[in-house]
């Protein structure tokens, strides 16, 4: 379900310029269709001001999205190799006492027998062939000592090597703490500009624009039919394709994080059973069970929507960040035919 388990699969950061507010474009119809008066007869000048004041914003809040998902990546990386490097510390450490045992043993024997001479050698044997095989296996003890001795050695450098590493990693996840947290700050701030630059601008042409043009007015283009119908944020939101990257605890991103201001409704992108299912994760989420088997899952709620049979677009909650995350987004899944997810970007990039 929420948040975790896919094949382990990364991909590079991907901020595919999207076409948040191409109604712009059409605007100028729009107005003439509304029977614009005189006193708007620079609609159009203002009207391409606005857009390019909007694709600004969307571009800077784009940045931050990618800039945000790649530092929970990094993030999760750093931790991987922590672990993995205090797992090797403890097994130097072991190597190391097993060592220093076999020392001591070989320091006792020593002790209680006392050395050997060469001429102790020769007269207790019996022949010189004797003496021969005695000599060789006493220098074969030697060296096993010795071998030890060195062995111990190197693997007392390698451990100190090793503790290097975990405090170069240790405070490079600190780093990558205190980035995480930077970039959760702009992305929020960002999701925050572009909200209220858009509802400048709806207010600006409120009279001119009819509630069903706000879809255009975002560039969000419903797709009746599809899997994905209609974007899930009913509002201005930015996602890359950070489907398979790393997450803490091992884990694989499931899913897409579309980052939106906090209170943004969230609609059902297919009709359904929508059932709430808060967990540890993804906190406030539902998951709309669709035709066919397929269920989307929504993550990170401020509060719930409407629940049980739900139409494509309906409210089922509103943007916010409750679970294991800091920053407002909605998470969204796509699982087709109820089985694992899949990669949503494309269907998203249709109809955001």
């Amino acid at each position: 379900m929420p948040e975790a388990v896919p094949p382990d699969r990364r991909r590079p950061p991907t901020t595919a310029p999207r076409t948040a507010l191409r109604a712009f474009l059409a605007l100028a119809l729009v107005v003439g269709l509304f029977a614009v008066p005189p006193a708007l007869a620079d609609t159009k000048g203002q009207l391409e001001e606005a857009k390019q004041q909007l694709a600004d914003a969307q571009a800077q809040l784009d940045r931050a999205t990618a800039a945000w998902q790649q530092a929970i990546s990094e993030l999760a990386q750093t931790g991987a190799e922590i672990t993995a490097t205090k797992s090797a510390i403890r097994q130097m450490q072991g190597r190391i006492d097993v060592l220093e045992q076999r020392l001591q043993k070989r320091a006792v024997v020593a002790f209680e027998n006392g050395p050997a001479s060469t001429i102790d050698v020769l007269l207790s044997s019996g022949s010189f062939t004797e003496f021969s095989d005695r000599l060789e296996f006493l220098g074969s003890i030697v060296q096993s000592d010795s071998d030890l001795v060195t062995e111990k050695r190197v693997a007392e450098e390698e451990l100190q090597r090793r503790q290097a590493d975990l405090a170069t990693l240790s405070q490079k996840q600190a780093d990558d703490a205190a980035l995480l947290h930077q970039q959760e700050q702009a992305a929020a701030a960002d999701a925050t500009a572009a909200q209220r630059k858009y509802d400048e601008l709806t207010q600006q042409y409120k009279k001119e624009l009819a509630a069903q043009k706000q879809l255009d007015l975002l560039g969000q283009d419903p797709h009746p039919g599809a899997a994905i119908a209609v974007c899930p944020v009913a509002g201005p939101n930015s996602f890359v394709d950070s489907f398979g990257w790393p997450r803490p605890g091992g884990r694989s991103h499931e899913g897409i994080d579309l980052i939106a201001a906090y209170g943004t409704p969230i609609v059902a992108v297919q009709p359904g059973n929508a059932v709430r299912t808060p967990n540890t994760l993804g906190g406030n989420a539902v998951i709309v069970y669709g035709p066919g088997g397929d269920w989307t899952y929504y993550a990170h709620m401020s509060s719930y929507g409407a629940s049980g049979q739900v139409s494509v677009g309906t409210t089922i909650g509103y943007v916010g960040s409750t679970g294991d995350t800091n920053v407002n987004h909605l998470h969204f899944e796509y699982h087709p035919g109820g089985g694992g997810a899949v990669d949503p970007y494309q269907a998203l990039l249709a109809v955001c």
